[in-house]
């Protein structure tokens, strides 16, 4: 019973394989005849364009995982069917459940591949891209820099600091100011040239100390080394500057947690943080779905194959979209709207599973 397994196996990874490259190259392919015209015009470097598609594939194969693992899923056990393979596993006792067990297992390794290939690899990749497009195509000076300015920080429950110039290479705050209040009104101001961070919280070694009580105002100089444990490092300060899309798992979760301790609206962001998880798992869902609809078709053409893959790519990633606008704009939890596909697809796999002829 082991030779059975390993044949539907390699069955399923050679037409995944194939399915991935073709989509990948296609979906490149597209998107360099869409964007070739802004890199004539920009006169951006060949060699620029071939690390912009370089730094894009990792994305591309990410979100193109599942349309490959349902086409494989399709026509390796819409082939079998055909050629009358499946009856022959019958006859030995191998049932639907049992290739079903097969081709979960592939997808859910799928899945686990593409997480991890997501947080691993894309994320930086996706960097590196977008700081390309900004500095070849967007015409953003320096990209993204280790050097920001201007910098207001509110941080909970009573301090807005303020900074004019960050060295993310030396960790160093320039030009700082940091305001506490109570309720509206301003209590105490801190003025100093440098804040540094020494790994664990912020130094403030000179400067001055401003206090208001009514109408009065005290100032005095700092004479011994002030610690500050802000809830913001150097790292936060360089995500101030990166997209949502283009942090890592570990920095989106901070990211909420920053706002959300801000007051701030967090749909939008919970939303995407519950998505890193749900959309790796559709390749599992897609194989409960497909699986069934092509167990019994014996005499459908692979055209027909291919229809109904479209179809339930198109459904699919519609029902993504919806649920992820949802969640979102506050429609519905955040956490339902990322996975409202998935369950959708799941529920009806599940039920095609039952209804299908063993």
């Amino acid at each position: 019973m082991k030779i059975l397994p390993s044949y539907i196996q390699k069955k399923f990874l050679g037409l995944f394989a194939f399915c991935l490259f073709s989509v990948v190259v296609v979906f490149l392919v597209v998107d360099l005849v869409q964007n070739l015209d802004q890199f004539i015009d920009k006169e951006v470097p060949p060699r620029i364009i071939v690390l912009y598609y370089l730094y894009f594939v990792p994305y591309i194969v990410i979100l193109t995982m599942p349309v490959a693992t349902l086409l494989a899923a399709v026509f390796s056990v819409g082939s079998m069917a055909k050629h009358n393979e499946l009856v022959a596993m019958k006859s030995l006792g191998y049932s639907l459940y049992r290739v079903m067990g097969t081709l979960l297992a592939l997808g859910f390794t799928v899945s686990v591949l593409s997480f991890i290939l997501a947080e691993g690899v894309a994320v930086r990749a996706s960097r590196k891209k977008e700081n390309i497009q900004r500095v070849y195509l967007d015409r953003v000076r320096g990209g993204i820099s280790s050097r920001l300015q201007n910098i207001e920080i509110q941080e909970p429950p009573d301090k807005i600091i303020t900074i004019g110039f960050f060295d993310g290479e030396k960790n160093e705050a320039k030009q700082v100011k940091v305001e506490t209040f109570q309720g509206a009104r301003l209590v105490s101001r801190l003025d100093s040239p440098m804040m540094y961070w020494d790994g664990n919280m912020w130094i403030v070694k000179q400067g001055y100390q401003r206090i208001f009580e009514g109408d009065k105002e005290s100032a005095f100089p700092i004479t011994q080394t002030l610690k500050y444990h802000f809830q913001f490092d150097p790292q936060e300060l360089m995500l101030a500057q990166v997209k949502p899309d283009e942090m890592s798992l570990q920095e989106l979760v901070r990211f909420v947690r920053r706002i959300r301790l801000l007051g701030g609206e967090v749909h939008q962001w919970l939303t995407d943080l519950h998505i890193r998880i749900a959309f790796p798992l559709s390749n599992l869902v897609i194989v409960l779905f497909s699986v069934p609809i092509a167990y019994n078709r014996r005499r459908r053409s692979m055209a027909v194959g291919f229809g109904i893959s479209l179809v339930v790519c198109f459904v699919y990633f519609g029902l993504v979209k919806m649920g992820q606008t949802m969640g979102q704009k506050g429609s519905i939890p955040p956490f339902w709207g990322a996975w409202l596909g998935n369950q959708i697809m799941g529920t009806g796999g599940i039920v095609n599973l039952v209804k299908t002829r063993k």
